[in-house]
Order: structure tokens, then C-alpha cells, then sequence
């Protein structure tokens, strides 16, 4: 009797009325604290090279040292277009209103997305996932890539999920194809996922071998000026970006080991620092190289030790955050991703016991997003940002098998 009472209530949650009216909410208390913040913004390289475009016509992160390959293109490209129209000061309220203006869509794309798999209902709880999590509401007030990749790589996702259902027009692959190419440009760590996503369409036949083959050659056609510039400016080839063995070393230092790891001292970290400071990315990475060898050569286990301190850091919290018992911090982010962890774990169990082929594709896509930070660096909390909705959503999608089914409220799509 009291489950057949619950059932209107949550079918008026699981509809679009219900769900666009706390996504607007959601949306003006975003914008609300962002104008009681002073539209304040952290910002780190890629505003450097947005503001130098915008003045200088120039990608460059330090006008000192020229052209740069510091970060993927499209985020500055993305600052430097506000920077140009109004200027500095202005720019980063325009800037922060359009990045929660993504944050109001993506939730959008995430129900589309489960409606074409016929998931509605779990689509609505990824949605409701998103757009209440504490993380993802502050985020938006950063000047992060993160911000532009989220909309970019769910609206890739989308797609996917309409070719999924539908075929693909022409029309339609050559989007898909130049999309690919963006999100590409905006964030590395999504090619090997894509690139999976992309084999799951074809062993599926979702799509034909010719087809996957157009789609690979659009993108690689649109992704090439960016590697043609750096070949042009550079004399090198650099398919991404120039941060390499500086990402690795990173790892290494005192400030982001939770294990406390002693891999390098304060001292010599401050010595590497100072002789980098004094020299271009590229000759940097020379710099950064060599001390990566010496760590190594001193320790064989060195980069074991570093991954796993790694994994702490991108599936838990950052150093940074670790030693942080603040109560924002301890409910808005530990207590939460300690929560999220087990939630995926017990989806993770119930999709192995269910569809092995789906587990086994959720492995493999949680270990692209995680792999390439064990070898670098995972010192910020963007890094999980960039792949925690995908983890929402698999709960959302577990919930949706498991409890939605159980109650008998799920309708055919």
C-alpha cells in the first residue's frame, strides 16, 4: 500500500515538467552565487593564452618566451572570444553566466541520451544526479577546460546515442566527425574513449566499417591544423600538447603525495622550479625528463608507488583536500565520493551479474579516464570532474534496472 502511494511521486519526478523546473531553480541560485561572489574566478594557463590572443593575436601562455603549446586549443580559443568582446573585467561574468548556461544543457543531453538507449527514467536520475551535485554546482565558476569539455564530450555522447538508435545521415557523420575533432582538441584523455565507443558501434553494427572510416578521416582532417601549426611554429611534432614529462614529474613532488611518499625534497623542488622558470615549455620538458629518470634510477618502484598515491587522489580527494576536515569539504566532497565509490561498486556487481558486455565496456571506459593521470599527475579535482557524470550515470542506469523495475513504474519509451 505505501509502496502504490509513492509511485505518482516519483513518476512526477521522472518527467520533464517536474525536471526543467529544478534545473531553472537550479540555474538562478548558480548565477545568484555567482554574482554574491562577485563573479570571482579562479584561472590558470589557459586564461594566460586567452589573454594574449585577445591582445596579441598571439598563442602564447608567457609573452616572454612566444608561441606556446601549453594547452589543447579550444578553451582559450573559447576565453579569448569573451576577452576580445568585453574586454578583461567583464569577460568573467559573461564567461561564468555561460559556462552554468552548459551546466543548465548538459542534463538535458544526459536524459536525451538514455531515451535513445530507452532508459528514460534512469536518464532523469542521471539529471537529477548532475545537477544537484555539489561538486558540478560550484565548478562552473571556474575558468577550467573542464567547463567546455563537459557540454563537448555529453553532446559527442549524444549523438552517439542517435546513431545508436537511428543509422547516420551524411549530414549527420560529418557532425559527428567534426565534433569528434573538438572534443579531441579540448581534452586528450577522451580519444582512447571515443575511440572505444567508436569499435563498440562498429562490432555492434551500428554503423559500417566505410562509415567509421569516414568519420576517422573528417577528424583527423579537422584535428590536423593544429598539429600542422605546432609543426610550423615548432619544428616538432606535437599531436596534443607540449606538457609531457612535466605531468610526470608533477607526481613526484611532496606537495601532492597523500602516502607520503618522499620521491623529491622541498629543497630540490624549489631548485627544479627556479631553473624552469627561466626557460621555454620545450626546454622544460628536458628539464622535467631528467629529473624523472633520476627519481627512477634512485627508486625502481617509483612509478608503482606514484600511481597508486595517483589513484587515491583522482578517486577520493587530492592532497590539497585530503588534509582538509573543513565540513564543506568533508560533506560537499569526501563524504559524497566515498558515497558515489560504493554506489558504483554495488552497479558495477549488479552489471556483472546482469550484462558482462556492458561491465566489461564500463571497465574499460573508468580505466581510459583513469590511466593516462596514473602515469602523471592527479593533483586537481578537475581531473575526476571531467569523467564523475559518468559514474553518476551508471548508478542512475543500476537504479533505473533495479529499483524502478522492482516498483513497476518504468513505461515504454
Amino acid at each position: 500500500m505505501k509502496s502504490t502511494s509513492v509511485r505518482p511521486f516519483i513518476k512526477k519526478i521522472l518527467e520533464w515538467k517536474f525536471f526543467l523546473v529544478c534545473n531553472v531553480m537550479i540555474f538562478i541560485l548558480k548565477v545568484v552565487f555567482s554574482a554574491k561572489s562577485g563573479f570571482k574566478a579562479e584561472h590558470f594557463e589557459d586564461w594566460s593564452i586567452a589573454e594574449n590572443i585577445a591582445a596579441y593575436g598571439k598563442y602564447a601562455m608567457d609573452m616572454r618566451f612566444g608561441s606556446s603549446a601549453y594547452k589543447l586549443p579550444v578553451y582559450p580559443l573559447f576565453l579569448s572570444a569573451y576577452i576580445k568582446v568585453f574586454g578583461t573585467g567583464p569577460a568573467t561574468v559573461w564567461i561564468i553566466i555561460t559556462q552554468h548556461l552548459f551546466y543548465f544543457l548538459i542534463p538535458v543531453l544526459l536524459i536525451g541520451i538514455f531515451q535513445n538507449f530507452r532508459s528514460k527514467e534512469a536518464g532523469f536520475m542521471a539529471a537529477y544526479f548532475f545537477i544537484f551535485s555539489p561538486s558540478y554546482f560550484y565548478y562552473s565558476n571556474i575558468m577550467e577546460a573542464t567547463n567546455i569539455f563537459l557540454p563537448l564530450f555529453i553532446g559527442w555522447i549524444y549523438i552517439y546515442s542517435v546513431i545508436w538508435r537511428k543509422g547516420v545521415s551524411n549530414r549527420g557523420l560529418i557532425i559527428f566527425s567534426m565534433l569528434t575533432a573538438i572534443v579531441a582538441l579540448t581534452q586528450v584523455v577522451a580519444v582512447p574513449v571515443m575511440a572505444l565507443l567508436g569499435v563498440v558501434l562498429l562490432v555492434s553494427r551500428k554503423i559500417s566499417l566505410p562509415k567509421i572510416m569516414v568519420v576517422v578521416s573528417l577528424s583527423a582532417l579537422c584535428y590536423a591544423p593544429w598539429v600542422i601549426r605546432n609543426y610550423i611554429t615548432f619544428d616538432t611534432v606535437i599531436l596534443s600538447k607540449s606538457p609531457v614529462w612535466q605531468n610526470m614529474y608533477l607526481g613526484y613532488i611532496p606537495d601532492y603525495q597523500i602516502l607520503d611518499y618522499s620521491f623529491v625534497s622541498e629543497q630540490h623542488k624549489k631548485e627544479t622550479f627556479a631553473r624552469i622558470s627561466q626557460h621555454n615549455e620545450f626546454e622544460d620538458e628536458g628539464i622535467y625528463r631528467s629529473e624523472v629518470e633520476k627519481i627512477i634510477r634512485k627508486d625502481h618502484w617509483a612509478p608503482v608507488k606514484k600511481a597508486v598515491n595517483n589513484i587515491i587522489s583522482l578517486w577520493f580527494v587530492p592532497k590539497k583536500y585530503f588534509d582538509d576536515n573543513s565540513l564543506s569539504v568533508v560533506i560537499g566532497r569526501k563524504l559524497y565520493v566515498m558515497i558515489l565509490n560504493i554506489a558504483l561498486l554495488i552497479s558495477l556487481v549488479y552489471f556483472f551479474r546482469r550484462n558482462r558486455m556492458l561491465f566489461f565496456l564500463l571497465i574499460l571506459v573508468f580505466a581510459g579516464f583513469t590511466f593516462p593521470y596514473l602515469i602523471g599527475h592527479a593533483a586537481n579535482i578537475r581531473f575526476k570532474l571531467d569523467f564523475e557524470w559518468v559514474q553518476t550515470s551508471v548508478i542512475a542506469l543500476w537504479m533505473g534496472s533495479y529499483f524502478l523495475k522492482s516498483t513497476q513504474i518504468k513505461s515504454a519509451d
